[in-house]
């Protein structure tokens, strides 16, 4: 009987645990459990890796793009900023060079009209020699070589110094006389081609004390006259010459000065 007891429990343990294998089967937990045993538990995990893996090179990507445009912003700012800067930079250069500019020709100009003003009579006599400037060439062909025409007439301007009577006698043996001033125009001329040196004109008071004479008898009294200040002083000196500055002045005949003749043009 104790061994059909035995068996009789045997069967009912194998019944039992039966039942129990059927119930935890039955338990909704026991499936879920199920899929994360074993290999599906590893397959859940290579899957969400490759998903992170995804997530973080995309990210990565996204990163570089990120700094790669954040670095070109930049250096597109540096580069209109450092431009902003030359261009501030040259207009700074640009209008310190003009009001330099400015400055020296505000200086300059002021110096050479200082320099003009101090020469005022220089200013004049070119003025007057660009009024009166020779007639064109073909007249000068009315003139024998190396004489000037002007105004009807022609005049030799020595380069050799003479008294008055040699350079009178000069005169004659050419068939011409010593310059006669009739005009202020002939003034003017003869000031601007002797202004640096004197020269000898065809006037003398050596007939007569204070009785001046032009040499071809044209009338003293009737042509304008252009004495230096004080002159003619009548101290010796009977005889006229250009002084430097084209004004009249008296001297001792004998001396030695340049000369001008004059005649008249050929027509």
């Amino acid at each position: 009987m104790a061994g059909e007891l035995a068996y009789d429990d045997v069967d009912n343990f194998s019944l039992e645990n039966g039942s129990k294998q059927k119930w935890e089967m039955q338990i909704p937990g026991s499936r879920f459990k199920s899929i994360f045993s074993g290999k599906g538990l590893m397959l859940l995990i290579c899957i969400l890796l490759g998903v992170f893996l995804i997530l973080l090179v995309t990210g990565v990507i996204k990163c570089s793009e990120t700094n790669e445009t954040v670095e070109e912003f930049q250096s597109k700012v540096q580069m209109q900023v450092s431009h902003a800067l030359n261009n501030v930079s040259d207009r700074t250069e640009l209008r310190e060079l003009e009001l330099r500019i400015l400055s020296e020709v505000s200086r300059r100009s002021e110096r050479v009209m200082a320099e003009l003003l101090k020469n005022n009579n220089f200013i004049k006599i070119m003025t007057r020699r660009l009024e009166m400037l020779p007639e064109p060439a073909c007249q000068n062909l009315q003139c024998p070589r190396h004489w000037l025409y002007f105004n009807e007439s022609c005049y030799y301007f020595s380069t050799n110094q003479a008294s008055w009577n040699a350079s009178s006698l000069y005169c004659s043996l050419r068939g011409t006389h010593l310059l006669v001033i009739n005009s202020l125009r002939e003034q003017h001329f003869a000031t601007l081609e002797t202004q640096s040196r004197r020269f000898w004109i065809g006037l003398t008071d050596h007939k007569e004390v204070n009785k001046w004479q032009w040499i071809d008898g044209t009338d003293y009294t009737k042509t304008p006259t252009y004495w230096m200040p004080g002159e003619p002083s009548n101290l010796d000196e009977s005889c006229a010459h250009l002084w430097v500055d084209g004004a009249w002045n008296d001297a001792p005949c004998t001396g030695k000065e340049y000369f001008v003749c004059e005649m008249e043009a050929q027509q």
